[in-house]
């Protein structure tokens, strides 16, 4: 989707008598009276949070029988063209024949019951060869056999060689919704001439590690507010609770290593354990979690350390961005619900050439009806961007720093900068060519030095929808990230929503970016109900299942779409479902794909003339942050103590004048006449106003009960936002 797979310049001073920074982890009190005494102590600042990722998960069971076909095709069912081969083999004797013959020929199948346990994490594997000259491409894929069969994960499809090779995709992860589905394993071919084989075909259970821990809070870079809450909370997971008998143990040490506090649990296939830290002083700290056999003491397995800094509120309010307790962001100490676009400046239609050394310049950019870029962010209400084209690429070395005077133009319109990063790597084929001579660690330093400390910058962009296996590349630029710039947020984004567990260590803020329009329903969205396309649910699912992969611990920032796929851009309607349907499901913060792109708003108004695309998104974006005091404050789940269809999704806030239900149909299937029950102690007063639709709703009161109702009916996917007045 994007690069790589896909403001004023200001220097912020410290505030005098900042109570705590952190000098290579060691406290540090003193008063710093030189501003570039203090810019150097914070450059020092120890990285909080996690430091060393964990180990890989290990391999269980293959649950492929008659893997290797030395038992002929037995569970295997073979179509016209697939054999069985007794006299090639990777292993053995046997092997699974393919003869080019029929250009439409149908997989080989087996399929793997699901009655033994619930599904989770798998590795797919095979050998493959084909003849010489063969014109044969090959993959195994893994399908629902639930879910009408849709693809669950595979290799990619690849000529085999005329050797054997291994095929192998790692790290298949299935939703809970597949719990106990029966998996179909494929073994796929296209191509017209020649011979293909296929040999030990397996489908391996990843097992999961024999101990998991991950931080609830502090919830932001290990950073424990002074003034806030001061719980310590570990989330841990234990793969074989039960045998031998295991206890968990959570240690707090200090950076001397000196161990001040402990809590133990009997082991627990998934629990909390808490530390408070009210009696801590300010410093840093290191938590370590231990799984005991309680009869020998011994450590049977540990989880990579997490680092606490305690730190006071003058060091809080000299960060440019953090991420507060409730997960929302702070921007120059203001909280706020993220509202923002992807943008990606095109030469085609408008734009030649669009970086510059000015901010008068970066002003002037074309928008449309009438303003420039930057107003039309302001216009859509956005206070958050990031610009793929051609900021993957700008200049931030002196004498040319190309980024500084776009940090000024956006902060004069309130918008903050999120600056690519995911393809400032080494390998990468869009690394910026100015930074050749560079290693990865120098050039993640210069962008810093740009970004650190500037009103109009938020953070950095440092991973789009990429492969598990770009981890740890993505987990080292995080450390160097969090160590030099503390007043910043990193943010990625999945595609693969299924993998957020493997990620949430990676980045301060995830994403996850489900596209429905324009897009046939996938095994996920058919496992859920949806049996048509635009499968709206998607976003749903999506957000949900990020926000449960991270514990509700971390912002989840969803990426909506804004662009044109297979003939259809999204209408208003469609607009309104993605952004309340990521509100309702948790998110803090909402960013659109893509503004101005050659498949978004600028080919929408200039190259299709579909004006009103824009005036819908401005629409929908006005009625959104219209109701941002109420976004960012807390939820209130005791507002409504039942809805009488379980279709219905829904979420409550309110402020001191009005309480908010955000309420949609998560299913395709229409629901009418729906009942929304308050509590008892709900203060509310008739009518309800169901907001930017023009129509109001009566409270019911029943005879006899103190609370009231209201009623509503629901098209597919439909959402309703509505007001209800305090007294």
């Amino acid at each position: 989707m994007h690069v790589g797979s896909r403001g004023r310049s200001v220097t912020r001073t410290l505030i005098v008598g900042l109570g705590l920074l952190f000098w290579l982890g060691a406290p540090v009190s003193a008063v710093y009276k030189s501003k570039e005494d203090a810019r150097n102590r914070v450059e020092r600042i120890s990285p909080g949070g996690l430091l060393e990722l964990p180990l890989s998960q290990g391999l269980g069971q293959n649950e492929v029988n008659n893997s290797s076909f030395e038992n002929g095709n037995e569970g295997w069912m073979l179509g016209p063209s697939w054999s069985i081969d007794e006299k090639n083999a990777h292993e053995g004797s046997h092997s699974l024949r393919f003869d080019g013959t029929n250009r439409a020929s149908l997989p080989a199948t087996t399929q793997v019951p699901g009655s033994r346990k619930p599904f989770r994490s798998y590795t797919l594997r095979a050998w493959v060869m084909a003849s010489p000259g063969s014109d044969l491409k090959v993959k195994i894929s893994l399908h629902g056999k639930n879910d009408r069969g849709f693809i669950l994960g595979g290799t990619d499809l690849v000529s085999a060689g005329s050797t054997w090779k291994l095929l192998e995709k790692k790290d298949i992860d299935l939703l809970p919704v597949h719990d106990h589905h029966v998996l179909e394993v494929r073994a796929v071919v296209q191509g017209d001439n020649g011979t293909a084989w296929f040999d030990n075909v397996e489908l391996v259970e990843q097992t999961p590690l024999p101990l998991s821990a991950f931080l609830l809070y502090p919830n932001f870079r290990g950073y424990l507010w002074s003034s806030g809450p001061q719980m310590i909370r570990v989330q841990t997971n234990v793969a074989v609770p039960e045998s031998p008998r295991l206890m968990v143990r959570l240690l707090l040490r200090n950076e001397s290593g000196e161990q001040l506090k402990a809590i133990e649990k009997a082991a627990s296939e998934s629990q909390i354990l808490e530390l408070d830290g009210s009696t801590l002083k300010l410093g840093s700290f290191s938590l370590h979690t231990d799984l005991i056999d309680v009869q020998t003491g011994r450590v049977v397995a540990s989880y990579p350390s997490y680092h606490i800094n305690k730190v006071s509120d003058e060091f809080r309010t000299g960060l440019v961005n953090y991420i507060a307790p409730d997960n929302l962001l702070v921007h120059k100490g203001k909280k706020r619900f993220v509202w923002g676009v992807f943008d990606r400046f095109s030469a085609r239609f408008r734009c030649r050439q669009c970086l510059f050394e000015n901010a008068t310049s970066y002003d002037a950019i074309p928008g449309f009806g009438g303003r420039h870029t930057i107003e039309n962010y302001a216009d859509t209400f956005s206070n958050v961007e990031m610009n793929i084209l051609p900021f993957s690429g700008v200049k931030v070395t002196s004498p040319v720093d190309q980024l500084t005077p776009w940090l000024e133009a956006l902060d004069q319109h309130g918008v903050g900068h999120l600056q690519i990063m995911n393809n400032w790597v080494e390998g990468n084929r869009a690394r910026p060519f100015w930074a050749r001579s560079m290693t990865d660690p120098e050039l993640w330093h210069r962008v810093i030095t740009a970004m650190k400390d500037k009103p109009g910058a938020v953070g950095y962009y440092t991973y789009d929808e990429p492969s598990s296996d770009k981890i740890p590349t993505v987990f080292a630029q995080s450390l160097v990230l969090r160590r030099e710039d503390p007043g910043s947020i990193t943010y990625g984004v999945l595609a693969n929503d299924r993998q957020v567990f493997r990620w949430r260590d990676t980045s301060d803020v995830l994403g996850c970016d489900p596209y429905p329009i324009g897009t046939v329903p996938t095994t996920d969205d058919v496992a859920y109900g949806a049996t048509s396309s635009p499968a709206m649910l998607r976003t749903s699912v999506s957000t949900r299942e990020t926000v449960r992969q991270v514990y509700r611990s971390r912002p989840v920032w969803v990426v909506s779409q804004l662009f044109r796929l297979n003939g259809q851009f999204p209408t208003y309607e469609q607009m309104k479902m993605q952004a309340y349907k990521a509100i309702i499901n948790g998110a803090t913060g909402i960013l659109w794909w893509g503004f101005v792109s050659e498949k978004g708003m600028e080919a929408e108004w200039y190259r299709m003339e579909n004006h009103q695309a824009y005036f819908n998104f401005k629409r929908i974006s006005q009625e959104v942050m219209s109701l941002e005091p109420v976004l960012i404050s807390a939820s209130r789940p005791d507002i409504i103590s039942s809805v009488s269809n379980p279709n219905i999704e829904f979420l409550v806030k309110s402020d001191a004048g009005k309480i908010v239900v955000f309420a949609s149909n998560f299913s395709e299937i229409p629901a009418n006449n729906v009942v929304l029950n308050l509590s008892r102690s709900t203060p509310s007063s008739s009518p309800i106003e169901v907001y930017s639709e023009g129509r109001t709703l009566p409270l019911a009161h029943e005879p006899g009960k103190i609370a009231a109702s209201f009623t509503d009916s629901f098209g597919p996917y439909e959402v309703h936002v509505y007001i209800l007045k305090s007294k």
